[in-house]
């Protein structure tokens, strides 16, 4: 890294919510960092000071990326998958489950269509 790209200046975008208060006054604050706020006469001065604000308390600061890793935990019903796979039963079941759809679906349409009808 060269000096020039040393002494660069970093920009950082933010968002910042302006409002209009009830007694005529502007308030301006940066979205997530709530100590970053100003209260002034109209929107241009709310948010010039609100900059100024800002570059004051980042003087000497860096501001970097940091990754982190979040722990991965196990889906709560993964512990069951497989249990049943070398159960006699199991195959039976699955049809009776395949049945029971195929039954649901055409009560299902048949009441649609008995819909439509009417």
């Amino acid at each position: 890294m060269n000096t020039e790209q040393l002494n660069e200046q970093s920009r950082l975008a933010v968002n910042v919510l302006i409002r209009n208060e009830k007694d005529g006054k502007v308030s301006a604050r940066v979205l997530g960092f709530p100590e970053y706020s100003v209260i002034s006469s109209d929107r241009h001065t709310a948010i010039s000071e609100l900059d100024k604000l800002i570059a004051e308390n980042l003087s000497g600061t860096e501001i970097i990326p940091l990754e982190i890793k979040i722990p991965r935990h196990e889906h709560p019903w993964q512990k069951f998958a497989g249990i049943y796979k070398d159960n006699d039963l199991f195959d039976s079941v699955l049809t009776n489950i395949e049945a029971n759809r195929h039954q649901l679906n055409s009560q299902v349409t048949n009441d649609r269509a008995d819909e439509k009808i009417s």
